[in-house]
């Protein structure tokens, strides 16, 4: 009793205590045998854990979860109707009706495979699970089963909304079977392939749990969970180009096919529905099955001990020591603050966007998604050659710059803003400056870095460095016009999703993704050939970014940072329900 009374004065309003109080008011007296504590009952727990996946942080920058869960469940919706509709007509057998197979799995394998990715954090326990959950009276199978039925429920959820529409309809384009054949073939394999793509992304983190703690597991988990975001994203975005080349793939026996697992569960679909009878194609349904039990084994072997492991690390993981970030990290920094941040509030501005990309869940995703459509992007405009792989960094760092001056725009958590109100100068320029040296040093000199060797590969080295100094000058040129009127410190001002100018953005975009890599790329070309040009070329671009931030100081030198945004969004919520 005292204990429950001390952590009910501790947790207060917290929405994730809230959750666990329904648990603690029905766990078995102590004063009762030991073994009632199978008795608690499981659907508490069940309940607890499937309310943090919507307490987690979203794309919402208001963090309305709810409201934002519910409208991406209904735009899973939209693609099966989509598809249903423009294939009816064109249904037949034989390879057309594969490649409509082909749609409908690997959009619920995508779409399953990043919730698993999305909710990454949620899957394992930290540490505020065991400080608070591990002096009740819970085993750690209870906890474990809990969160594994949570997960699977969330996942249901989602496989229902992206599945739900092309289930019903989809006897109507397989009309050769019966319509019960048809749904339970259509039910097994979609659910397999689910499954999968579930149990490879959580069999990644198992792996990663038991090869790293700490520290060094939080930094590579989080840098594998981007990834995998933007992998996702490219994917999904791929689809329709991979659908078609299917049939020529499955014929001439090309690797990807062996490779890429959409592949496989449509062979699986081949196994139980016939419709081509192409023994290639039923070959891959038995690398389906096969894939699914490794798949399998694997998250077995590294997951579930990895879990439990995990769960000790958590708790028995120290605060961090006062001594900060590392011996290198520290000599970086210090090289930085004597050269270029020398002014207080530009460092504070520099690190503060590291540490909030490197901890805001919601910024991260919304790189990732930029980036994975970016590069997704890129592909459908590669035209192959020589001229392919020039104009495709203009392409990437344009993304790369555009995605960060957007995520810049909303912020990670609004009233913590005070701590630069108090410290503000009464000037922009410095804030400015701070965000255009992090975009430079920690997104576009890494970029242009890992062109070279790429680009080493494929031209001789004069050819390569040139391509790489030119994009890479360009690029800074384009930040310094892409951030003129920005006079905030990112992730701390207010925003609103009404004010954004849809013509105007999609106008920005078809420029950045044809005029201006095209056009540099050709310009490029003829400047290689003419040095005594180039030369000139990256004096105009010097000179051009000393006007810009001539011009910015000038128009710069009375404005104030802007926390509020006071200017009137498109669309204002009255927040009518706040006091109810």
């Amino acid at each position: 009793m005292q204990l429950r009374i001390a952590l009910g004065a501790a947790v207060g309003n917290n929405p994730y205590f809230r959750g666990v109080c329904p648990v603690m008011t029905r766990l078995p007296s102590p004063a009762r045998n030991p073994q009632d504590r199978a008795l608690l009952p499981f659907g508490v727990l069940l309940h607890h854990f499937f309310q943090l996946f919507f307490d987690q942080e979203s794309l919402s920058p208001q963090g309305d979860s709810t409201t934002s869960f519910s409208q991406i469940l209904g735009l899973l919706a939209v693609p099966g109707a989509f598809f249903i509709i423009l294939f009816w007509p064109f249904a037949e057998p034989g390879w057309m009706l594969v490649i409509f197979r082909y749609f409908f799995v690997s959009f619920s394998m995508i779409v399953t495979g990043f919730a698993v990715v999305f909710k990454w954090d949620a899957l394992f326990p930290d540490r505020r699970d065991y400080l608070i959950l591990n002096p009740l009276p819970l085993s750690r199978a209870s906890l474990f089963g809990a969160r594994v039925a949570a997960l699977s429920a969330f996942l249901c959820l989602i496989l229902v909304a992206a599945n739900a529409i092309s289930l019903l309809f989809w006897p109507a384009i397989d009309s050769r079977h019966s319509v019960f054949a048809v749904w339970a073939a259509h039910l097994t394999v979609v659910i397999s392939g689910s499954l999968f793509a579930a149990l490879a992304a959580a069999a990644v983190q198992g792996i990663l749990a038991t090869l790293f703690t700490g520290a060094l597991y939080r930094r590579i988990s989080v840098t594998v969970q981007t990834l995998l975001l933007a992998t996702f994203v490219l994917l999904l975005v791929l689809i329709p180009l991979m659908g078609p080349m299917f049939r020529f793939w499955v014929r001439a026996d090309r690797p990807i096919v062996h490779w890429f697992p959409p592949y496989w569960f449509v062979g699986l679909y081949e196994l139980l529905l016939p419709t081509t009878r192409n023994t290639a194609l039923q070959d891959l349904g038995y690398e389906a099955m096969n894939g699914l039990l490794a798949v399998s084994a694997i998250f077995v072997v590294t997951y579930l001990p990895g879990y439990f492991r995990h769960a000790r690390r958590a708790l028995d993981t120290p605060a961090p020591r006062p001594s900060g970030p590392g011996l290198l990290v520290r000599s970086v920094s210090a090289l930085l603050h004597r050269t270029l941040l020398r002014q207080p509030l530009q460092r504070a501005v520099f690190h503060f966007i590291s540490e909030t990309i490197a901890r805001s869940m919601k910024h991260r995703l919304f790189l990732a998604l930029y980036g994975g459509f970016g590069v997704a992007v890129g592909i459908l405009s590669f035209k192959g050659g020589p001229e392919g792989m020039r104009e495709l960094p203009f392409i990437l760092s344009f993304v790369l710059v555009s995605g960060l001056r957007a995520a810049f725009n909303f912020p990670s958590e609004l009233r913590a803003n005070w701590a630069f109100q108090i410290t503000d100068p009464g000037s922009a320029s410095h804030a400015q400056a701070a965000t255009r040296k992090w975009i430079v040093l920690h997104a576009l000199a890494p970029f242009y870095l890992c062109i070279i060797p790429v680009e080493l590969q494929h031209n001789l080295w004069p050819e390569a460095l040139f391509h790489a100094a030119f994009g890479f000058a360009l690029a800074v040129l384009l930040v310094q016009v892409m951030f003129i009127g920005f006079i905030k410190v990112p992730f701390t001002c207010a925003w609103f999703p009404g004010k954004f100018n849809f013509v105007g953005l999609s106008a920005l975009y078809i420029f950045g993704f044809t005029m201006y890599s095209r056009t540099m790329s050709r310009l490029e070309v003829w400047l290689f050939d003419h040095p005594a040009l180039a030369a000139s070329f990256f004096g105009l671009v010097l000179a051009a970014g000393w006007a810009l931030g001539f011009l910015r100081n000038r128009l710069m030198r009375d404005e104030t940072l802007d926390y509020e945004d006071a200017r009137d969004p498109l669309i204002r919520s009255l927040d009518l329900s706040e006091g109810a």
